[in-house]
């Protein structure tokens, strides 16, 4: 079920579609700590234009996304490893 939700967000209000009641959750969660961590920011940064703020938010999640990225790629390469450990132990196995 395709839904249009608008999300407030930094002084603005973004449309955006869910694609179902769980996405929508996910959207709305999203905007929230957008606007969590804007205004953390903002007491912290006195002064700092919404723009300045939405660029350090921009920033900290681009860091935080690769960071994520690179443990995926990291647990992929264990599970690669896993994967042809238990390979070989099967193949132990089946020639005993």
């Amino acid at each position: 079920m395709k839904r249009t939700i608008n999300v407030p967000t930094l002084g603005g209000v973004y449309t955006f579609t869910a694609n179902s009641p769980e996405d929508e959750e996910i959207i709305r969660k999203a905007a929230k700590a957008v606007n969590n961590t804007a205004e953390g920011l903002q007491m912290k940064f006195p002064g700092k234009t919404e723009a300045e703020i939405a660029r350090m938010l921009a920033l900290n999640e681009r860091v935080r996304a690769a960071r994520l990225q690179k443990q995926v790629e990291d647990l992929e390469k264990e599970l690669e490893t896993l994967h042809k450990e238990l390979e070989s132990y099967l193949e132990n196995i089946v020639k005993i």
